[in-house]
């Protein structure tokens, strides 16, 4: 169900969004009820309200000794969220100066999957420096799923420089950003290898079957050939 996964995105598990959906749609309810209108063992059942209890997502009251729990409303999880965010904030500065004090250089990763494209792309934008994406005919947006038009305003916002290649529909996909950064090479060329640049970091990408892999390197000889490649290739390449 889509909004059980919607709710999963926002923190919750799997049993929490169920029952906190139940709730929303069947009101005050007790343990019991809840248990036999969603087919979950009590047990679990008491311990996912406790969960959500804590979280302010759920509230109750008594009535003849017995608890009925009822949804608190959904505006909650802005508060929820936002709390989130306060806390990352605070410990931010603190994981990253673990993180790169263990960086060696190169250092090299590999990503499988959407959700290590997607953070790989955050990060970037977050550099606040000039990105520059070479070919993958930006199968990537095809493969986000939910998060596209998201992750693309955020890139339109972005100063981001792109080589891509004469494929079908390329200039619909490229159409969020600025012409003047964007070079066309032909389709010859095409393949769904891509790479993105963005200060000592280079992200190598292959969209496979749906399967996303991507080789990060951070490195400031591989970062500065690469992007001697891209400068090659974008004196070679035509205005969209």
């Amino acid at each position: 169900m889509e909004i059980i996964n919607n709710l999963e995105k926002l923190g919750l598990t799997n049993t929490e969004s169920t029952i906190y959906l139940a709730l929303l749609k069947i009101g005050e309810s007790t343990a019991v009820q809840l248990a036999k209108e969603i087919k979950i063992h009590r047990r679990t059942i008491y311990d996912n309200l406790n969960i959500l209890l804590k979280k302010g997502l759920v509230g109750y009251k008594i009535k003849n000794n017995v608890r009925y729990f009822e949804a608190n409303n959904p505006i909650t999880f802005q508060s929820f969220l936002e709390e989130k965010e306060k806390t990352l904030t605070n410990i931010l500065p603190a994981l990253q100066s673990y993180y790169k004090n263990k960086q060696k250089s190169p250092q090299i990763n590999v990503y499988i999957g959407v959700q290590g494209a997607k953070s790989i792309i955050e990060e970037a934008i977050q550099t606040k420096q000039t990105l520059y994406w070479v070919g993958g005919g930006l199968y990537f947006f095809d493969a986000i799923g939910y998060s596209r038009k998201f992750i693309e305003e955020k890139l339109s916002r972005t100063d981001i420089k792109i080589i891509q290649t004469a494929t079908p529909n390329i200039k619909e996909k490229l159409k969020i950003f600025k012409k003047n950064n964007i070079k066309i090479l032909p389709e010859k060329y095409s393949s769904k290898v891509g790479y993105l640049i963005y200060g000592n970091t280079i992200a190598i990408g292959l969209l496979q079957e749906k399967e996303m892999i991507i080789i990060k390197i951070i490195s400031k000889e591989f970062s500065k050939g690469y992007k001697n490649y891209f400068d090659i290739m974008w004196n070679l390449g035509k205005n969209i």
